[in-house]
């Protein structure tokens, strides 16, 4: 009895495990050091993956993380600095126009605000984007 009971609980736990169709999903953690609401579009090499994620604003001392669980793919990448008096449209800096994402492993976001550099490139599953001065207005 003890043994049918710790093998269906092996069984449970294996079931959650995956999702049932059998892809495994990756986790995309993003950490806002920017002082605005971002908004990242990601668009997968398949058109069925196709992210679009709102990440709520932080500082350098009070990061805001987020964690999502995407589709393995590799994507390009847009960050939206959302403005408070211009909601929809908000900007894009011009080193955040596009970047590529091997989400194909886990991934760790840093943006830091659109007119500072990145000290460094950081750890391999690490992306760091910031700009290298003011933004340009999208959707416009």
């Amino acid at each position: 009895m003890k043994r049918l009971l710790v093998f269906t609980l092996i069984a449970f736990l294996l079931l959650g495990a995956a999702p049932s169709n059998g892809i495994l999903l990756k986790r995309l953690t993003v950490v806002n050091k920017s002082e605005r609401d971002l908004e990242l579009e990601l668009t997968g090499s398949c058109e069925d993956n196709w992210y679009y994620l709102h990440v709520p604003a932080g500082s350098r001392d009070f990061p805001s993380t987020t964690v999502f669980t995407i589709i393995p793919d590799v994507y390009s990448m847009t960050a939206h600095y959302i403005e408070l008096w211009d909601p929809v449209y908000g900007y894009t800096c011009s080193d955040t126009s596009s970047h590529s994402v091997d989400a194909t492993h886990n991934v760790r976001i840093v943006i830091l605000d659109c007119n500072l550099r990145p000290p460094n490139g950081g750890e391999p599953s690490m992306i760091k984007l910031g700009g290298s001065g003011g933004g340009r207005r999208r959707g416009r």
